[in-house]
């Protein structure tokens, strides 16, 4: 079982991690660590994974989800983690029993920047934000 203790370590390890500019090359499969890969928004839509999109017209803290719910935190670029898992978002420190890890999406709003980490696909990246026009 996961304690919070452990999620709030991993997610601070990715958080630093990404901050430092993140890993080496691996030189078996030539790919960049996460931190370094760098997506292009679709509009202003950031893409997470299918269902799960980063809002970046919202002046807060912001996902959509495929089913047309979305999720809005802290205005806009106050720092904010959160985890996406079973189709909902939730804080480090709440999170449901049946939490599973492997199965979830670890988000960090960092002022000039929205990271994610997805562990089931063992994968992510970086978005920019814009500057407001």
């Amino acid at each position: 079982m996961w304690t919070l203790r452990r999620i709030g370590c991993i997610a601070l390890a990715i958080a630093a991690l990404a901050a430092q500019g993140g890993g080496q090359a691996n030189a078996e499969t030539n790919q960049t660590a996460f931190a370094t890969n760098e997506y292009w928004a679709k509009g202003v839509l950031g893409i997470i994974r299918e269902n799960l999109y980063i809002d970046f017209k919202s002046s807060n803290n912001a996902l959509l989800f495929g089913d047309g719910h979305r999720w809005t935190g802290r205005i806009a670029p106050k720092p904010e983690v959160v985890i996406f898992f079973d189709n909902t978002v939730w804080s480090l420190q709440a999170r449901p029993d049946r939490f599973d890890l492997s199965r979830a999406v670890v988000i960090s709003f960092e002022g000039s920047k929205v990271r994610f980490f997805d562990f089931h696909k063992v994968s992510g990246g970086y978005y920019r934000r814009r500057e407001p026009r």
